[in-house]
């Protein structure tokens, strides 16, 4: 069986890649124990859905990490969340659309909006590109990325509500995870796998962005993330 590609945004802020959701399936990948290769690819738009990450397995191009996940799971025969009861499973699936659907856009706003962050994509751009081309792509990049965030809505807010409404967001989770090292209690499930891709971007990157630097400054998080970073399948960590 041969390993999958992964396609992901490149590493950075020492993470192994930058996107959220590229984090997400790259540690399912390894809490399944599943070998695969990973190849940097920062223009999503290659990708079979226009976004990023994706992989190549069996000459086929499948686009989504959760649809990825879905997939390799059902190959593999692997449940991040086998033990947990009905209760459980609703809980953690309940922080994941918390996560992904709206503390998404609390990131993207302090990447891509925030004068902190759009510097930053700014300069990530400037590393890889001529002068002119890189100030109208990282120009493009941050107006389309506005443009999203104000149709959704989170952009039509002032900066201190959209700090509201991510610390909120952050709060709910500490309370959630409560004394446990993971939100599955002694090992990470799907909820802990998304709450990494999300959460360890921004406890991660240099810039001072409102959200971010308030995750820093919450010793229950950082220990989260490292925690997070450094866990691995059972057989890949006795080996």
């Amino acid at each position: 069986m041969p390993d999958p590609v992964v396609f992901t945004f490149s590493a950075g802020w020492g993470l192994p890649s930058q996107g959220p959701f590229a984090l997400k399936l790259l540690k399912w990948l390894d809490l399944a124990g599943i070998a695969y290769v990973q190849k940097f690819e920062d223009l999503p738009q290659k990708g079979p859905k226009g976004k990023n990450p994706w992989i190549e397995l069996d000459g086929e191009r499948i686009g989504d990490s959760e649809v990825i996940i879905d997939l390799l799971a059902r190959r593999n025969g692997f449940d991040i969340d086998a033990g947990l009861g009905a209760e459980e499973r609703a809980r953690a699936h309940a922080i994941r659309r918390m996560l992904e659907d709206h503390f998404h856009m609390v990131l993207e706003w302090e990447l891509f909006v925030h004068p902190a962050g759009a510097a930053e994509i700014s300069a990530q751009v400037a590393s890889a590109a001529p002068p002119l081309v890189a100030r109208a792509v990282s120009a493009m990049m941050c107006r389309h990325f506005r443009r999203q965030l104000h149709a959704r809505g989170m952009a039509r807010h002032p900066e201190e509500i959209i700090r509201a409404k991510g610390i909120a967001d952050m709060e709910d989770f500490e309370t959630l995870l409560g004394d446990r090292p993971f939100i599955g209690g002694s090992r990470p499930v799907m909820a802990d796998v998304t709450a990494f891709g999300l959460i360890a971007p921004m406890a991660k990157w240099p810039m001072h962005t409102p959200v971010a630097d308030y995750i820093k400054t919450r010793p229950t998080l950082v220990a989260y993330v490292e925690r997070m970073l450094a866990a691995r399948s059972p057989t890949a960590a006795a080996a």
